[in-house]
This record gives structure tokens, C-alpha cells and sequence, in this order.
């Protein structure tokens, strides 16, 4: 349910908005717990990569001639 609510997945799926977090907090923690559990695995590559549109200057220091 990619960027709904809790109320508006409750409405979709026919369940009370309690319900619907009460099934996800049971979900976040079985995916924490298999996490947990899991051997890290280094492919020595980047998976995600993020970037946004902030762009800095520095301006030189006056003494500079």
C-alpha cells in the first residue's frame, strides 16, 4: 500500500485502522528478527545509491590575490 495511510489500507483491505497497525508492527518485527538472523553478504558493490539536488559552494577565502 505504497504511500496510503493506515486509515485508507484499513478501508482497502475491510479492517480497523488498529488492526492494520497492529499486522504491521507484527511484520516489522518478524522482518527485524530474520535481519538479525541473516549473514551479511559484501558483494563489494553499492545496492542503493541516493542523491539529492543540493548543490554547495564554498567561496575562496578574500586573501587570495
Amino acid at each position: 500500500m505504497n504511500g496510503m495511510g493506515i486509515r485508507a489500507i484499513g478501508r482497502v483491505l475491510g479492517a480497523s485502522p488498529a488492526g492494520v497497525l497492529k499486522w504491521i508492527r507484527k511484520e516489522h518485527a518478524t522482518l527485524q528478527q530474520k535481519l538479525a538472523q541473516a549473514a551479511p553478504v559484501d558483494t563489494g558493490e553499492a545496492d542503493v545509491i541516493e542523491m539529492d539536488e543540493i548543490y554547495t559552494y564554498v567561496q575562496k577565502n578574500g586573501s587570495e590575490r
